[in-house]
């Protein structure tokens, strides 16, 4: 099948204003019916259900049918990281992609890896303490890296045979990327199993504990201003 086909094809998927909204808001990572799915791209139950059987067949989204409820989320970190970049190259501005949810633009989980300004932070700590080196669109973990995330307790063995290890994803509220793979997702979850950060209900920010804000000190040495921001 020709590239330039496939390319048109799952564009014009995305490119559709309703099916975009209900992509965005999957990018959290959770399923949702297809009614509330309805609501957050404000049409009716029946044309949200034609939008997802469009969306499904496209591989965009999977369902898993729940009793007599049909749960909808994305088909994979590469769907969410595809509207990731498509944000940043469509010049999103955060303000206007998620007015009134700062929060959002401060931390919030990018499918299953964290992103916003603290994940772009811890990003460049491990690229300035050389816990991963960067080359050819891909990363791999030093040895001194290797033994300093384990000793933090991520998994640094996780391993997926459909899904890259390790990546600098773009972020489209900071411009610069944060780490996104396997190790992304394993970092995520070590921050979620300590409490350095939780989630927050019904959206995709996740809140800094006070904690997290002496891990994420003595780990990465992110200082966190008093309203929420990062120092420096």
């Amino acid at each position: 099948m020709d590239v330039s086909w496939q390319i048109s094809s799952a564009a014009a998927l995305i490119g559709d204003p309703t099916r975009a909204a209900m992509l965005w808001s999957l990018l959290d990572g959770e399923s949702r019916p297809a009614s509330e799915l309805a609501m957050v791209a404000n049409v009716s139950l029946q044309t949200a259900s034609n939008h997802l059987k469009l969306l499904t067949e496209g591989d965009f989204v999977k369902v898993v049918a729940m009793g007599r409820n049909r749960f909808y989320s994305l088909s994979g970190p590469h769907v969410a990281a595809a509207l990731e970049s498509l944000a940043v190259a469509a010049h999103v501005a955060p303000g206007i992609a998620q007015r009134g949810a700062p929060e959002l633009v401060f931390a919030r989980t990018c499918y299953d890896h964290l992103a916003g300004e603290l994940g772009v932070a811890i990003w460049k700590a491990l690229v300035k303490q050389r816990l991963i080196q960067e080359g050819g669109g891909e990363c791999s973990l030093t040895n001194r890296g290797c033994t300093y995330l384990t000793e933090l307790g991520v998994d640094v063995s996780r391993q997926s045979k459909r899904r890259r290890f390790a990546y600098p994803c773009p972020d489209w509220s900071e411009r610069v990327p944060h780490l996104g793979g396997v190790l992304g997702a394993a970092l995520l979850d070590c921050l979620l199993a300590q409490r350095v950060v939780v989630r927050v209900k019904t959206s995709r920010a996740v809140r800094v504990t006070d904690s997290g804000r002496k891990f994420l000190s003595r780990a990465f040495a992110i200082t966190l201003t008093g309203r929420g921001g990062i120092a420096g």
